[in-house]
């Protein structure tokens, strides 16, 4: 309940109530009003296939060629080969027939760096460039 004390004589500015709180919250909403008045949308147009076999023909094609470096010979695309020399034939041979192909090294850990390195060398004689280097992470740390 509400007194009034009448025996000062400024009891009416007493009854005023404090604006403060609501003008805090008439400014909040007049920002979030103009903020979000403002918003504009985007979109972004998008074509869908009409079938999903189309998109898994493109998605299973592979566009490289795997040169593995193994502790006891060589391999591309899985197909063994035994020398140093046989390979820099076989690579020269799937570059030529495949030009847009990216050609991946991978090398086995337990195979020398020697064996790598004349690989190495022997792609950039022939001005070839590998797209990849690949390496297993270490794990056991």
């Amino acid at each position: 309940m509400i007194k009034i004390d009448q025996t000062d004589g400024d009891y009416i500015n007493d009854l005023v109530p404090d604006l403060t709180p609501l003008l805090d919250i008439l400014f909040i909403l007049l920002v979030f009003f103009i903020l979000t008045a403002g918003a504009a949308f985007q979109s972004l147009e998008l074509t869908l296939p009409e079938n999903v076999s189309e998109e898994l023909e493109l998605i299973q094609e592979p566009k490289h060629i795997m040169l593995e470096i193994r502790p006891h010979g060589y391999a591309i695309n899985g197909q063994t080969i035994g020398t140093l020399h046989v390979l820099k034939d076989e690579i020269t041979k799937h570059v030529k027939n495949n030009p847009d192909h990216e050609l991946i090294v991978a090398g086995d850990k337990n195979a020398s760096i020697e064996r790598l390195l004349n690989v190495l060398t022997y792609l950039q004689s022939q001005g070839i460039q590998a797209a990849n280097i690949l390496m297993q992470k270490d794990i056991s740390k």
